[in-house]
């Protein structure tokens, strides 16, 4: 690889420890990925926060990472976590207090505190073009599809060594060349709702893999409606950039989106119902548990379920769990929304993701969610029974304890 003077220097033990194992890192999936040089990035994002996947070792390893004075160098989020930093959900003592210590240890090295799976919802959105270097699937997809930055599927430990040397290696999705479409989905079914888009992209996302889907027949979609087709795709398949003709923005300004060979699917009412089977695997419909926001939940989300919870009441045997971040949550509280949200017997929560945290040590076995991401992971994760629909059928299920009939 061509290494700057800077890049070099890092190499050598002159700027740290933690910064030279971090530009070995780097260097190494560089010459993995034939990379000729790094490209400098603007802002980083790190996964794999929970201690699900840190575990003991690492949560000692990210705490001596600190002790020994590593610092990001450019701005730097955090994703969602296992717990709620704010109050206590009666998950296990030591799970959350090991959980905090893990996002305590990242702070220490400069990274902000807001766990979430959002970061664009709080102040850091990615310009057109801009390198960037970011975890967390549903935020790549969405950084490179919806705002045309430039960022590949990184891990936790990549993003976090690109935060320490504000660089990663150029190649992949950082190279125009590569971010043309192999598949041309052509929509014939209406999208009415976030649980269709999911649909969708649990579809698409099977067939396609790691190749980039271009849709064509969606007149328009709500930031949000980006957000959960980008999760599904991320979920079902591997899926870091989609497009949509006439709405993402590569489209508007590139002569083609499309690679010289494609293939070309449909899909219609009979295609959204299979995709929407692929997320369900309930069989009784008894529910404990209606989980809501994954990815987080938008400030439009939770005034839509302010509304659809009003007046209502939980049914004593379900527990609901709505996600967001601390920044969203704060605004809710401002507007009035967590105060009738949490009226009805909801639980408004922040930092946390039902798939990353441990909600099965609380019992829960039937689930019911409007996200493709949390349908798609549950099973294997908390060993769910899922079934899987709109936001609407959700609260009816929290309120009635039966998934509909």
């Amino acid at each position: 690889m061509n290494l700057s003077d800077r890049e070099k220097k890092m190499l050598d033990e002159g700027n740290g420890e933690p910064v030279r194992k971090a530009m070995e890192i780097l260097v190494a999936l560089g010459k993995i990925y034939d990379a000729e040089d790094m490209v400098p990035i603007r802002s980083a994002h790190i996964a794999g926060l929970s201690l699900k996947s840190h575990g003991d070792a690492g949560l000692e390893w990210v705490e001596n990472m600190a002790a020994e004075n590593a610092r990001v160098q450019v701005p730097t989020t955090l994703n969602v976590i296992g717990v709620d930093r704010s109050r206590d959900l009666g998950l296990p003592e030591d799970w959350c207090r090991k959980q905090k210590r893990i996002g305590w240890a990242y702070e220490r090295m400069g990274c902000f505190g807001s766990s979430t799976c959002v970061p664009y919802y709080c102040g850091y959105i990615p310009r057109l073009k801009e390198h960037i270097a970011w975890a967390e699937s549903s935020a790549v997809v969405f950084t490179n599809s919806y705002l045309g930055a430039r960022d590949n599927r990184e891990g936790g430990p990549s993003a976090l060594a690109a935060a320490l040397t504000g660089c990663t290696p150029r190649y992949g999705l950082h190279l125009d060349e590569n971010r043309k479409g192999k598949l041309l989905v052509k929509v014939t079914e209406p999208m009415t709702c976030l649980a269709d888009f999911g649909a969708l992209g649990a579809y698409v996302g099977k067939r396609v893999g790691t190749d980039i889907p271009v849709f064509s027949g969606i007149e328009r979609m709500a930031i949000e409606d980006h957000v959960y087709l980008g999760a599904a795709l991320a979920s079902s398949g591997a899926v870091a950039l989609y497009h949509v003709l006439g709405i993402t923005p590569e489209t508007l300004f590139e002569k083609s989106v499309l690679a010289d060979r494609y293939e070309t699917v449909e899909f219609g009412n009979r295609e959204k119902q299979i995709g929407k089977e692929q997320l369900t695997s309930g069989v009784d419909r008894s529910v404990d548990y209606v989980a809501i926001g994954c990815p987080h939940c938008s400030l439009r989300q939770l005034s839509q379920l302010a509304e659809l919870l009003a007046g209502k009441k939980i049914h004593k045997n379900v527990t609901l769990w709505i996600h967001t971040n601390v920044a969203i949550k704060g605004m809710a509280m401002q507007l009035g929304y967590r105060e009738a949200i949490e009226q009805s017997g909801a639980v408004l929560t922040q930092d946390l993701c039902t798939i990353l945290s441990c909600p099965e040590e609380l019992g829960f076995k039937n689930i019911v969610t409007n996200s493709a991401k949390m349908a798609f992971y549950a099973p294997g994760t908390g060993k769910f029974n899922v079934w899987y629909g709109n936001v609407e059928e959700c609260i009816e299920a929290a309120v009635s304890g039966k998934w509909k009939l």
